[in-house]
């Protein structure tokens, strides 16, 4: 067998450039190397047309042939149906990271023999520990600016979700909600927009800013810094920024060298998902639908406590 026709496991991401994403690339990339299986990646740019037509043009191209499954970042979940229901009529398992198909459990009892599953942290355990890392960074109580991803997204949700509860009987309040999309570029104009518009009124202090996601703390950390020089109030560039993936390479370097108060270590969903799909189809027996991965506080909670206290 050549190597270009070797089984093969095809990756759709939304965007391959993003480092958490290029994380899971290289740890499937892994996994599936040591089962003898190619991983052919695919990058979106963050467009569900794209993602659509990727994922088309895969399931009727010539490498479909070799496929052993499909790995799915959704760029929006509420967008695939039609083409898993393909994929699934063909046989083709499907491993969904992060975004849960709206339709997933119509598909499964649909399509009863066809592995079709999701691989995700526990994403409203990620709005908890940032819920304890906030009260944990202003142990006096204060507004946070928080910056989720888009808006509409599961992920983004389930994670507002989870930190709300955890905020309850505070004095922790949330001065505002804002989309960053995901992106460091989109989080930066949102949070520089609102902190000029607010502050320049006088209308809103704010004493911390939480992000779901290390890029768009990166994203809020320039627009801190812009509004700082603009409105000639150098403290606003000091306000606390804090994050969520956890890559050793930037969310817990940048915890490590003060650049982001705390951040939330999030595995890469990219090798367990390999393992799943090809687990069953080796035993042919159905994955569960979800399989949650643990996620954690960089740096532990007892240590933020220890140290805003």
């Amino acid at each position: 067998m050549t190597a270009t026709s070797r089984p093969a496991i095809a990756l759709f991401l939304p965007d391959a450039a993003n480092d958490y994403q290029e994380m899971v690339r290289d740890d499937a990339a892994r996994a599936a190397a040591r089962a003898g299986l190619d991983l052919v990646p695919h990058s979106a740019g963050n467009s569900v047309m794209t993602q659509i037509q990727q994922l088309f043009a895969w399931l009727h191209g010539p490498e479909v042939g070799r496929t052993r499954g499909l790995v799915v970042m959704p760029v929006l979940q509420t967008a695939l149906d039609r083409v898993i229901r393909e994929g699934a009529r063909a046989g083709l398992p499907w491993a969904f990271l992060q975004r849960r198909p709206d339709k997933l459990d119509a598909l499964r009892a649909e399509f009863p023999e066809v592995p079709l599953f999701i691989v995700m942290p526990d994403q409203r355990e990620i709005g908890a520990i940032q819920a304890r890392q906030l009260r944990a960074l202003l142990p006096r109580g204060g507004n946070v600016l928080y910056v989720q991803g888009q808006a509409a997204s599961s992920p983004a949700q389930a994670r507002l979700a989870g930190l709300k509860p955890g905020l309850e009987g505070s004095t922790v309040a949330i001065a505002a909600v804002l989309d960053g999309n995901w992106t460091s570029e989109d989080a930066d104009k949102a949070a520089r927009d609102w902190l000029l518009l607010m502050l320049r009124a006088g209308r809103q202090n704010v004493h911390l800013a939480a992000c779901q996601s290390d890029e768009m703390a990166m994203g809020v950390k320039k627009a801190l810094a812009a509004a700082a020089e603009k409105l000639q109030r150098p403290e606003v560039g000091r306000i606390p920024v804090t994050g969520c993936d956890g890559h050793p390479q930037v969310g817990r370097k940048l915890v490590d060298e003060g650049a982001l108060a705390a951040t939330i270590v999030v595995p890469s969903t990219g090798a367990p998902a390999v393992e799943q799909l090809l687990k069953a189809l080796a035993t042919r027996q159905m994955p569960p639908a979800e399989l949650i991965l643990h996620v954690r506080s960089y740096s532990d909670e007892p240590s933020l406590a220890r140290r805003f206290s």
